[in-house]
């Protein structure tokens, strides 16, 4: 039973660290390289992947720009 504890516990522990550590940005800029990335090597249904990895990419890398957007509209 300790075992299963100690090891509840470690990956509590790590679930809780990475949401500290990670933010919105970080899934969608990699989340949208992968979609972007695995969309250019298929070789049909290519657009499927690709346009909503590139959508997704450039939603996070534009994150801040959209937040100070729409705080401003708020006002």
């Amino acid at each position: 039973m300790k075992i299963v504890k100690k090891t509840a516990n470690l990956i509590k522990s790590l679930l809780l660290g990475a949401c500290k550590v990670l933010d919105i940005r970080d899934i969608l800029v990699y989340g949208g390289l992968y979609s972007f990335g695995y969309g250019l090597w298929l070789l049909r249904p290519w657009l499927g992947f690709a346009v909503p990895g590139l959508l997704l990419f450039l939603l996070g890398l534009l994150w801040p720009v959209f937040l100070s957007f729409t705080a401003r509209g708020r006002k």
